[in-house]
C-alpha cells in the first residue's frame, strides 16, 4: 500500500469527494483517502469541500441551507451524487484509513463534531480515521468527545508555537503546505512526537524531494505520478 493521502480521492480523474474517486484511489493502492465534511441544514455530515454547491454540482447556494434530501437531487459533474459520511463509512470501512477534514464557520457550534464522532462510533472506526481542521476550536471539541481519536491541525505555514498547544489537546499531527516545508521543521516535529503532513506534493521534483523524508506523510492529487516517482529513502 502507498502510505500517502489521496486528496479528495482520485480527484484528477474522478469527481472529487465522491464514492468513485475514493474507490479509484484505493484500487490504485493508496492507504489513506482524504475527504471534507460539512453539515447539511438538517445536521447530516456530507462530503463536500466548498461552502457552496455551485462549483461541483448543478445547484446553487450554501450547503448549510439545503436539506440532505434536496442535496441528493443535485448531480456532481452530471453523473454522481454528493455522498454522506455514513455512505463513505459503509463503503470503505476496513479497506483503508480515512482522513476527515471538518469544515465549519470559525464561530458558533453547529454540532459537526458530535455528528461525525457519532458515526465513527457507530462504525467502530476510532482506529481507522484521523480528524483535522483549520478550525482549531473544532479539534478541541473533538478531543472533548474522545480521548482516543487521532487528531490534527492544519496550518498553511509552520508555527513553532503550535507544537506546545498541540500537546495540551493531545493532537498528534500537523499539516502544512509544501512550500513551507523545511528539514529543520521536520526534525523539530519528529523530536516533539508530531506527525508532520505536507499537502500538494504533486510535481516530480517535489515527489522526489519528499522521498528523502519517509517519515513525513504526503497529501497528493497526482496519484499515478506519486506512485511512479515516490521512492522512500531506505526502502
Amino acid at each position: 500500500m502507498i502510505k500517502a493521502i489521496a486528496h479528495r480521492g482520485y480527484s484528477r480523474k474522478y469527481p472529487e469527494n465522491t464514492l468513485s474517486a475514493f474507490e479509484a484511489a484505493i484500487r490504485l493502492g493508496f492507504y489513506w483517502i482524504e475527504m471534507d465534511v460539512r453539515l447539511t441544514k438538517d445536521g447530516v455530515p456530507l462530503i463536500i469541500h466548498d461552502p457552496k454547491v455551485d462549483r461541483v454540482t448543478n445547484g446553487k447556494g450554501c450547503v448549510k441551507d439545503y436539506s440532505l434530501a434536496a442535496l441528493k437531487e443535485l448531480t456532481v459533474y452530471e453523473k454522481e451524487r454528493l455522498p454522506t459520511l455514513k455512505e463513505v463509512f459503509a463503503a470503505f470501512a476496513g479497506r483503508c484509513k480515512m482522513a476527515i477534514e471538518l469544515k465549519k464557520d470559525k464561530n458558533g457550534d453547529n454540532g459537526i463534531e458530535h455528528a461525525v464522532y457519532q458515526l465513527i462510533k457507530d462504525y467502530n472506526l476510532e482506529q481507522d480515521v484521523y480528524i483535522n481542521s483549520f478550525n482549531h476550536a473544532s479539534i478541541e471539541r473533538m478531543r472533548e468527545l474522545s480521548p482516543a481519536l487521532e487528531l490534527g491541525l492544519i496550518q498553511t505555514k509552520p508555527m513553532k508555537a503550535l507544537l506546545p498547544y498541540m500537546k495540551t489537546i493531545n493532537a498528534s499531527s500537523l499539516a502544512i503546505h509544501i512550500r513551507h516545508f523545511s528539514r529543520k521543521f521536520a526534525e523539530q516535529c519528529s523530536r516533539e512526537g508530531v506527525q508532520l503532513i505536507v499537502y500538494n506534493v504533486d510535481s516530480v521534483r517535489l515527489i522526489k524531494k519528499m522521498s528523502n523524508f519517509p517519515n513525513v506523510r504526503c497529501t497528493v492529487n497526482e496519484l499515478e505520478r506519486f506512485k511512479k516517482w515516490y521512492k522512500p529513502a531506505g526502502s
